[in-house]
């Protein structure tokens, strides 16, 4: 297994090598020559606005692959000449940004009418079609309030074993307003077969986790959550955890975050054999997720770590029956839509098989589209 990890780690080092060696800065075209204008401390910046976080203004300098993060404190003006769509409040508008106000308000002109927008409102900032006709941008404005990726895994060797493995793991986002939908699904299908041995199914396994979240004052939320998963060869035919709760974000910004949980639930577990009985119990539901975004990392310019721990004790008998669920992913951006992972995956539940124990770890190597 390590020797693939070093084998994919090699090609993603080539990919990215590749993806930004030479070439940098190009000759500008008509669209480029269309600039962004913000003034920072009387020093007049010419580019392109890349997004509007809670805190700051990421902008691309003209004729510049970097990426530069201004607070708003510090923004004396700022006048686009490119078109963006807006995302606020179950609102979208398409506007020229053409002001900054008491260092909160963006004004919009909108076909000819100007528009007062609170900064910490607007959900998403992506530019119009009309100024960017590409189908990454297309896929953006469609579905404005959606945010995602898709990452697949596979592994094929022949010889004295024939292996077939494909790992698939989906993340969708959907946020409008105070209101946060979340699906996260981890599919793993494994077979194997040798010349004296049949075809066996080593992994067949799925989690989903299904979360609504009312983000109702500042940075507190209610939660509720429904964790399906199944393992057939660890003797689980399906399990199904629902749960409710209060949550709290400690928040820098978009990408540097982290966020406790704590409700109740309730597990339901059948087995796949009859000689162990189905298990139902009241857990507490405690979770813990979070995310750092590194900027400006040189050749691989953005390098972003984000996980999660789900933990669901007895609350009878938490050193008999628990369940836990946990993720940490290691992401590389290559390109806009294009990303690779690295995910380590650790599973810990009071499994009654003793020959598949309690503990099962996976680690694995992704490649993404992300939208």
């Amino acid at each position: 297994m390590y020797l693939n990890l070093i084998k994919y780690f090699s090609f993603l080092i080539f990919l990215t090598l590749f993806s930004y060696a030479g070439g940098n800065i190009e000759k500008p075209s008509d669209k480029e020559e269309i600039k962004d204008t913000i003034v920072v401390h009387g020093m007049v910046l010419h580019g392109k606005v890349m997004n509007l976080g809670p805190k700051k203004l990421s902008f691309r300098l003209l004729y510049s692959d970097g990426m530069s993060h201004f607070a708003y404190k510090d923004i004396e003006s700022i006048h686009t000449k490119y078109n963006y769509h807006i995302s606020f409040k179950r609102m979208d508008i398409e506007g020229r940004v053409v002001g900054i106000e008491d260092n909160k308000y963006l004004k919009i002109m909108e076909d000819g009418k100007e528009r007062t927008v609170k900064i910490a409102d607007i959900d998403n900032f992506v530019m119009a079609v009309s100024d960017d006709d590409s189908f990454e941008n297309k896929v953006r404005n469609i579905f404005p309030y959606t945010k995602g990726n898709i990452n697949m895994g596979f592994e094929i060797e022949s010889g004295t074993t024939q292996k077939n493995e494909i790992d698939v793991l989906l993340n969708l986002r959907y946020k409008q307003a105070e209101h946060e939908i979340k699906l996260y699904v981890d599919y793993e299908y494994d077979t194997r077969k040798t010349e004296d041995t049949p075809d066996t199914v080593n992994k067949d396994e799925l989690v989903g986790i299904l979360s609504y979240k009312n983000h109702f004052k500042n940075n507190q939320f209610y939660f509720t959550t429904i964790a399906a998963d199944y393992d057939r060869p660890r003797h689980i035919l399906n399990r199904f955890i629902p749960s409710a709760g209060y949550g709290y974000r400690f928040k820098v910004d978009d990408s540097k975050w982290l966020e406790p949980s704590i409700g109740l639930g309730y597990a339901s577990t059948s087995y796949t054999d009859d000689i162990y009985a189905d298990k139902n119990f009241a857990v507490a539901a405690l979770g813990l997720s979070g995310k750092y975004q590194f900027n400006d990392v040189a050749y691989i310019k953005r390098f972003i770590i984000d996980g999660f721990i789900l933990y669901y004790p007895s609350l009878t008998d938490m050193d008999e029956d628990w369940i836990l669920r946990s993720n940490l992913t290691f992401t590389v951006p290559l390109f806009d839509f294009l990303s690779v992972k690295l995910a380590y995956n650790l599973i810990n539940d009071s499994n009654p098989d003793p020959s598949v124990g309690n503990n099962k770890t996976t680690t694995k190597l992704l490649f993404g589209f992300d939208f």
